[in-house]
């Protein structure tokens, strides 16, 4: 995935928690008609380690972005941290007095920053002002900086620039004056406002970064409601990183001095102090969340067992939740490689698949729902609800539509429905070595072989599974184990990486499918075909479009036109996150923005017990 989710890697078993799971999780715990309480210490747990040391122009990590989201970084303008299963899409202003004037001509947008508002120690003395987000930029246009995503910035004028050295500055972003921020485009951006909402947008001190290009999120200054623990110890530059943060140990988040709930309605900020435990199993993690001693995981799937036991139990059953993400499980083709250069072989493998029977495999309704087209719901507006091109009864695919659709291959020349060229036998398949994704292998393996179609599947470590799909020149056919998370609540997050030109690897991600190859590339990489189709056009449109009905119409028809003329994909299953709570947590719900609990509406009951 292009944005990392939490753990995805289910356990087998998963499918006994689905067997006992007959609606799609569980609605948000109610809270009794208590009244919310300040203070206490949340326990959390993780499994793993955050992607980048929490360098914001890094991390590219959701529960990165969730520790960012709700607590230690504030941006222009952002969406409320709890969003739950709307997608998230209503931008509201965060450090800026409102949303940003836009030109006529869609170019330029003009940011207005709050007065008075300042950074978290040792920074308190320093306010937040428009040259704090010129500081963010020029950072994540640094190439010493390694930085995440900057192909997001490179719609600013000058940021491509500034980053191959050739401007001292970022042209497109002026200071007007110390409140406002004026930014120009090279082109128009609809999206734009939510850009400047990602974490690499956040307003960075004068000199704060200096000399930290590699360890900068060691020495990270907070504007939001939390900082590390030990900030307010430090100097100005600190000259240690803070030890709120021990890589591979710990995280501890206490509140901000700095932070002014005037200036910040979007955030409630209960807790006074928050605390991940980094290096735990979901096992263990599981035994003391049931045992009080943390009050949730952040990072795993809860283990079968235990949600079999919270959905039994009366008394805990509202601690367990399911909640909707952006985010789909895919399997992708190569529409330039024998036989699925063939569009009616795609769509036979599209009525073939057995979707629930995946889904199933990856626990159930309560981790997800059968996806009929690739791009979620909450992004297209919900237009494509009702929308099933590749129908078949209960989502267990079709065979006969399937054979129906080979018959007209140029790969069935009998026309029975059944590929009788060579190029259909031990088609050159990769997925994850991590459950589910062998088992949904095999069944992938078993729904195609009445198609003529074999496979020879390759199980690899994720991040070499992903590398494998993303080489043209490895002639990957079919990549089975992919899935892709937005990044933030705008279809755009899902046009051009998964199906732009620009996004073919090795050097870009994520178009596996090789949708748009330009015929330079197909010849580079030894591909018999010319031409493929794009959608370049497509979604460019789309993209220049303002926010509102018309640009979520352009991407639902965009949608639809990948779904049924390109075909590059099977889309699987649209994911829902799961988490179970410990006896203590109130106010518990979600952040659509990253994928994770909105701990700024958390707070605990009873002092904070676990």
């Amino acid at each position: 995935m292009k944005r990392y989710t939490r753990l995805i890697a289910l356990v087998g078993v998963l499918a006994l928690a689905a067997a006992a799971c007959g609606e799609e999780g569980a609605p948000p715990a109610a809270d009794q008609g208590e009244e919310a309480q300040r203070g206490g210490t949340l326990l959390a747990g993780l499994e793993s380690d955050v992607d980048a040391a929490f360098d914001p122009q890094k991390e590219y990590y959701s529960v990165t972005w969730g520790f960012y989201h709700c607590c230690l970084l504030r941006v222009l303008v952002t969406t409320p941290t709890t969003t739950a299963e709307n997608g998230g899409d209503e931008l509201q202003p965060d450090l800026a007095t409102d949303l940003p004037e836009v030109s006529e001509d869609g170019l330029t947008y003009t940011f207005t920053i709050k007065d008075g508002v300042t950074f978290a120690p040792p920074y308190q003395d320093q306010e937040i002002t428009a040259q704090s987000f010129i500081n963010a930029m020029e950072r994540e246009a640094t190439p010493a900086v390694g930085a995440g995503y900057p192909f997001y910035y490179s719609v600013i004028e000058g940021f491509d620039e500034f980053g191959e050295g050739e401007a001292d500055s970022i042209s497109g972003m002026t200071a007007v004056d110390d409140k406002t921020l004026e930014i120009t485009l090279t082109r128009p951006a609809g999206d734009f406002p939510f850009r400047m909402m990602m974490p690499a947008a956040a307003p960075i001190p004068d000199g704060a970064a200096d000399g930290h290009n590699k360890d900068y999120g060691r020495f990270l200054i907070s504007s939001g409601p939390y900082m590390f623990e030990g900030a307010d110890q430090a100097s100005a530059p600190p000259a240690e990183p803070f030890p709120g943060y021990e890589p591979g140990r710990s995280i501890v988040l206490v509140r901000n001095p700095s932070w002014d709930p005037d200036t910040d309605p979007l955030r409630e900020a209960y807790l006074d102090r928050i605390e991940a435990q980094i290096g735990l199993t979901a096992d263990d993690g599981a035994l003391r969340v049931d045992s009080g001693d943390l009050h949730l995981m952040l990072d795993s799937v809860p283990p079968a067992q235990q949600i079999q036991q919270y959905q039994g139990d009366p008394e805990r059953r509202d601690q367990l939740f399911s909640f909707g993400g952006d985010g789909t499980y895919y399997v992708s083709m190569n529409i330039a490689e024998p036989p699925f250069d063939d569009v009616q072989v795609r769509r036979a493998v599209n009525f073939a698949l057995d979707r629930a029977g995946l889904l199933q495999i990856r626990g159930g309704p309560l981790f997800g729902d059968v996806a009929d087209h690739a791009i979620t719901d909450p992004l297209t507006g919900f237009l494509q609800e009702d929308y099933d091109p590749y129908p078949s009864p209960d989502g267990s695919g079709d065979i006969e539509a399937a054979q129906a659709e080979m018959a007209q291959s140029a790969y069935d020349t009998d026309g029975d429905g059944v590929c009788d060229d060579p190029v259909c036998e031990n088609v050159v398949s990769v997925t994850d070595e991590a459950d589910p994704y062998p088992d949904q292998s095999a069944l992938i393996s078993q729904n195609l072989e009445p198609l003529g179609l074999t496979l020879d599947v390759t199980t690899q470590e994720r991040t070499t599974m992903y590398d494998s799909c993303n080489d043209p020149g490895a002639h990957v056919a079919l990549c089975l184990g992919a899935g892709w998370f937005k990044d933030y609540s705008d279809a755009t997050t899902f046009g051009e990486p998964l199906f732009g030109s620009a996004a073919i690897g090795p050097d870009s991600c994520c178009n596996y499918a090789l949708v748009g190859a330009p015929p330079e590339v197909l010849e580079e990489h030894g591909y018999d075909v010319t031409e493929v189709p794009s959608v370049d056009a497509d979604f460019q449109a789309c993209d220049e479009m303002e926010l509102g009905d018309e640009r979520v119409q352009c991407w639902a028809d965009f949608d639809r036109k990948v779904t049924e003329e390109v075909v590059p994909w099977v889309p699987i299953s649209f994911f829902r996150d799961v988490f179970i709570i410990g006896d203590a947590v109130r106010g518990f719900d979600y952040d659509q923005f990253s994928g994770q609990p909105d701990l700024a509406s958390t707070w605990l009951a009873g002092g904070g017990s676990a």
